[in-house]
C-alpha cells in the first residue's frame, strides 16, 4: 500500500501539472475556458487508474500475461476521463480517442518489452553466478 501511494503520488504531481498546462493552452489559443474542478477531478481518477494498473503490472502473483492484460484494462477508461475533462475542445471527433487508445497500446507494449529484456539480462546474470558458485563449491 506504501508502494502504491508513492507511485500515485508522482504521477499525480506529473498528470496534474501537464493537465493545467494543457488547459491554459487552451484557453490561451482556443478562447475556450475549461473549469478547474474537471482537471482536479480528471487528474485525480487518471492518476488513481495509472498507479493501479502499474500496480498490477509488477505484481508477482498470478501468470504474466494477465497481469499485463489486467494493467492495460485498467488504463483504458483514461481516455474517456480525458474526454469528459477537455471536451470537445481536445477531440473533436471520436477517431481521437481511439488513436490515444493505440498510442496507449504502444507506449504499454514498449515498457512491457523493456521488461522483459531487463528480466533477461537479470537471468542470465543469476544463471552465470549460480554456474560460478556451483564450480567454486566443487573445488
Amino acid at each position: 500500500m506504501k508502494n502504491y501511494l508513492k507511485i500515485y503520488a508522482y504521477i499525480y504531481a506529473i498528470f496534474s501539472l501537464i493537465a493545467f498546462l494543457l488547459a491554459v493552452y487552451i484557453d490561451r489559443n482556443y478562447a475556450v475556458t475549461i473549469p478547474v474542478r474537471n482537471i482536479f477531478w480528471g487528474s485525480i481518477i487518471i492518476s488513481l487508474l495509472l498507479a493501479l494498473s502499474l500496480t498490477v503490472f509488477k505484481q508477482r502473483w498470478g501468470n504474466g500475461v494477465m497481469n499485463v492484460i489486467v494493467g492495460y484494462l485498467i488504463i483504458l477508461p483514461t481516455t474517456f476521463v480525458l474526454r469528459a475533462m477537455f471536451g470537445n475542445v481536445l477531440f473533436r471527433t471520436t477517431f481521437g480517442i481511439y488513436l490515444l487508445g493505440l498510442i496507449y497500446a504502444i507506449v504499454y507494449s514498449l515498457v512491457i518489452l523493456y521488461g522483459s529484456i531487463k528480466n533477461k539480462k537479470m537471468e542470465t546474470k543469476l544463471n552465470e553466478l549460480l554456474k560460478d558458485q556451483k564450480e567454486s563449491n566443487e573445488e
